[in-house]
């Protein structure tokens, strides 16, 4: 059960990290675009790519609050 808590703990603090990264990149996004020197295709690549972590951690989350 030991195993099962540490793995929860450490999906809350990756989600937690993705997810302080997700919102700083779209203010970063927003930052660039206003400045007019935002790579749109590049930036949004990688917000689709953490966007997609995310949710897959997200899911894996559900399984821990399933279990508990």
């Amino acid at each position: 059960m030991n195993n099962s808590n540490d793995k929860c703990k450490q999906l809350r603090e990756l989600y937690d990290r993705r997810a302080t990264e997700l919102r700083v990149l779209k203010e970063s996004e927003q930052e660039e675009e206003r400045e007019g020197v935002a790579n749109p295709l590049e930036m949004a690549s990688i917000i689709k790519s953490l966007q997609k972590t995310l949710s897959d951690v997200d899911l894996e989350l559900q399984k821990c609050l399933d279990s508990n």
